[in-house]
């Protein structure tokens, strides 16, 4: 998995010019799955008076991902999307509409639809791949609705019962922005806002995904990467996995983070992340790429997580994000509906 492979403004193509590199080396790999945690282009991001139009920013997203899979022949690895905050922001009807376009064939048409003004059929989704099950959520579907604040919410009841219908022994949760604050102190690194009543949602949602079975949560919008793990009221640990280090202008990591979150890992440089599913262990590698000679680490960190329950399912290799930890986490699951 990668996230945030958008350019800088005064890039000419709208994704970051290190992701042909990335998407090589994914490639080279031979995973089974790529997934992709939104901030694909620069979408309204770039110099006044660009040329690009958002169809021209999604094509040359998709010529730089050709080792991985080629659009036009509909060969190579899947890619699944989704939407970050450069994919609604300055013009979230015509963005929605060019990400649509671009991306909602690729994805399981299987999004929450609630009447004809919140159909998300193309945007959110869930499908169940060997012993994993993975349901994205897009956080900015009503952005056009309600500007440029007040637009975080996402259809959390869709959500929990995606993952309260399955008995995957692992559950993966991907979105754009992060829940939590692990590195920095950025109030755009709380999804659901900084109030009393934002941080009750949170609350909520973390209790309902993690009772569900939840482990990891997938996210990026911090040019980064870190791996950190919090534990919900009913002692569950959910380890969000903040890959925001697909290419986009690299950030500062920062050295706070939220009460009760563990922070295992932080790393600056691009990459992405490889996770080997078994039966017995899911186990995530970090792959950095050292942009002055194009060469590749993998860091020692590695994460570890255990099932839900022990099933005797083949092995897979899916592209996961970029971050690191090692960690282990696993339990019984509990059906609890919230």
């Amino acid at each position: 998995m990668l996230g945030d492979t958008r350019g800088e403004p005064d890039t000419t193509t709208g994704v970051s010019l290190y992701l042909n590199t990335i998407a090589q080396k994914m490639a080279s790999l031979n995973p089974e799955l790529v997934m992709v945690a939104g901030d694909l282009c620069n979408g309204t991001d770039v110099l006044s008076g660009s040329p690009l139009t958002y169809a021209d920013e999604f094509a040359n997203w998709k010529t730089a991902m050709l080792p991985v899979f080629d659009y036009s022949a509909n060969t190579g690895i899947p890619i699944y999307t989704v939407r970050g905050n450069h994919e609604s922001q300055g013009a979230p009807e015509a963005l929605k509409q060019a990400y649509y376009d671009a991306f909602s064939a690729y994805v399981p048409f299987n999004g929450p639809n609630n009447g004809p003004t919140d159909d998300q059929r193309g945007f959110s989704w869930s499908f169940g791949y060997s012993n994993v099950t993975f349901v994205a959520a897009d956080q900015y579907f009503n952005r056009d609705k309600t500007g440029e604040s007040g637009y975080h919410s996402l259809d959390q009841a869709w959500v929990t019962q995606q993952f309260h219908q399955t008995n995957s022994p692992y559950k993966v949760f991907m979105v754009h922005e992060p829940f939590f604050m692990t590195v920095g102190c950025e109030s755009e690194e709380h999804f659901f806002g900084t109030s009393a009543a934002a941080f009750e949602t949170r609350t909520n949602f973390w209790n309902a995904l993690g009772t569900n079975g939840v482990q990891l949560s997938l996210c990026g919008h911090v040019h980064y990467e870190s791996v950190a793990s919090t534990t919900n009221d009913y002692g569950d640990t959910i380890i969000q996995l903040l890959a925001g280090n697909g290419g986009a202008p690299y950030e500062v990591v920062g050295d706070t983070h939220d009460p009760g979150v563990s922070v295992h890992y932080t790393n600056g440089l691009f990459g992405f992340s490889l996770a080997t599913v078994s039966a017995a262990a899911m186990t995530i590698q970090y792959y950095s790429l050292h942009t002055n000679d194009n060469s590749w680490t993998v860091a020692s960190y590695v994460t570890t997580i255990s099932p839900n329950q022990m099933v005797p399912e083949p092995s897979a290799a899916v592209l996961l994000a970029p971050a690191v930890a090692v960690l282990t986490t696993g339990r019984s699951r509990r059906r609890r509906r919230h």
